[in-house]
């Protein structure tokens, strides 16, 4: 049987880091809801997308930046490395496709409140 490892983004970008020939953007995306007992609840969780491509990673640096509306398509990815002699090991999406939708100040404009 065949498998499918896609991965399917739409958040905002909160930090990019540069590791060697790498780049890692901290994405948050958020969950509104209304709770049983009526109460409007929001979470935000945070995902880290790799960038591999290194044109792609150029894109990102020069074109956005932190608080930007991006939509993001990629596969899950582990990986592990040694810190203080303990291996921590991370999830990822590797992004295939990498876009921003909007610039901070319109993503504002146009948040939604729609219920999940």
């Amino acid at each position: 049987m065949q498998s499918i490892n896609r991965l399917t983004l739409l958040g905002n970008v909160g930090k990019v880091t540069e590791l060697d020939k790498l780049l890692k953007v901290s994405v948050a995306t958020e969950r509104n809801w209304t709770d049983e007992k009526g109460k409007r609840q929001k979470r935000t969780d945070w995902v880290t997308v790799t960038i591999l491509n290194g044109k792609r990673a150029d894109w990102i640096r020069n074109n956005v930046n932190v608080g930007d509306s991006v939509y993001v398509e990629g596969r899950v990815g582990n990986s592990s490395y040694e810190k203080d002699g303990k291996t921590v090991y991370t999830t990822d999406v590797i992004a295939a496709i990498f876009t921003r939708v909007h610039p901070r100040s319109e993503a504002k404009e146009n948040s939604d409140d729609s219920e999940e």
